[in-house]
């Protein structure tokens, strides 16, 4: 069985991005996730976003806190985790299909602890997507 990856996305106030952001994650061609979501006090709709998704799949968890900021919630999530990796993610940015299969294949070549992808960029203008590893 692969080992299980534990997904934190803090989140507050993001309507905007934050179910592209979730669905690139539930997407992921890497199929053993946790997804924590914190959520940092949002006043939009933020948590409705987050119940929709935690009602529609069983790996993901939502946790609400009073604002505290982007860290707080990141280590809320840490406390969280049950699986043998942990990925951070910002609410506003999403994953190409393999992104986490690509991180967990360097891990297991290199034999390493971590594994850190650089960026990835999208203009919206020219349509155009680069990604470093």
């Amino acid at each position: 069985m692969e080992e299980k990856i534990s997904v934190i996305i803090p989140v507050y106030n993001d309507e905007k991005y934050l179910k592209q952001c979730i669905e690139s994650v539930l997407t992921q061609s890497y199929r053993n996730l946790e997804v924590i979501l914190v959520d940092d006090g949002s006043t939009d709709a933020t948590p409705a976003i987050c119940e929709d998704f935690r009602r529609q799949d069983d790996c993901i968890r939502v946790i609400y806190k009073q604002n505290e900021g982007v860290g707080a919630s990141r280590n809320t999530g840490l406390a969280m985790v049950t699986g043998d990796y942990i990925l951070f993610i910002d609410h506003d940015d999403w994953l190409l299909e393999d992104h986490i299969q690509k991180l967990y294949d360097l891990l297991k070549k290199n034999q390493a602890d971590i594994a850190i992808g650089n960026f990835s960029g999208f203009f919206g203008g020219e349509k155009s997507i680069f990604v470093l590893y």
